[in-house]
């Protein structure tokens, strides 16, 4: 077997078992397999040595989890009904300036782990996913419709 192919098997089973424990938490959902399939994609893309991979993804599961619940927090301020408008959007844009605040933070913790060409991959990837999963979704709506 090639040594890149050997390579490549072993980080994507390295970033499985360090992302497994987080799955573990809950029994598999939608927004689970979704995570999972985000993270082989990442994995592809950013082609990590073992060594990266073990640096990496410890700090990339951490962001995630702090961007999820700025996010979760985000969408319950923008969608109670008690609130006032400006305040909603008031509230809106404070959590917009601490989601960027928490990517800053983040790039500097990924430039201990990985080069800045992977962490500019690192973004691409993520862009890429999520416009590869709005599209799905678009098509599977046309489907059934």
């Amino acid at each position: 077997m090639n040594e890149n192919v050997k390579k490549g098997w072993w980080v994507f089973i390295m970033c499985l078992a360090l992302a497994l424990p987080s799955f573990a938490q809950k029994s598999p959902g939608r927004s689970e397999h979704i995570e999972s399939i985000k993270v082989a994609f990442i994995t592809s893309k950013l082609d990590l040595t073992a060594e990266e991979a073990q640096k990496f993804w410890p700090i990339y599961n951490n962001y995630n989890k702090e961007f999820l619940v700025l996010l979760k927090k985000k969408r319950e301020a923008r969608y109670n009904k008690n609130s006032d408008p400006n305040e909603t959007i008031t509230a809106d844009l404070v959590y917009e300036s601490k989601m960027l605040e928490l990517k800053k933070k983040y790039r500097k913790l990924y430039a201990k782990a990985i080069p800045p060409e992977k962490i500019l991959a690192l973004y691409r990837a993520e862009s890429e996913f999520r416009e590869h999963l709005y599209r799905q979704l678009k098509s599977r709506r046309k489907q059934t419709e």
